[in-house]
């Protein structure tokens, strides 16, 4: 972000982080219990939401998509 742009509104960071999770395990932030105070930690430490949502799957295991499909979609 360049000292010109407006910050990201915490909607469109929600949004993004929701895109971000769905693309890469299938699931949302209410499908994964993710409250709005974690969500608001991440954009206030400038967590994309692509690290976030990754940083998430990992802490907790998650599988992505592309390694549930290599495995003939079994989990």
């Amino acid at each position: 972000m360049t000292d010109d742009q407006e910050p990201e509104s915490f909607m469109d960071y929600w949004n993004a982080v929701d895109a971000a999770l769905m693309k890469h395990f299938g699931i949302d932030t209410s499908d994964a219990g993710i409250e709005p105070d974690m969500l608001a930690g991440a954009q206030e430490e400038n967590q994309t939401p692509e690290d976030f949502a990754l940083w998430f799957g990992e802490k907790y295991g998650l599988k992505t998509l592309s390694e549930f499909k290599a495995r003939g979609g079994q989990a």
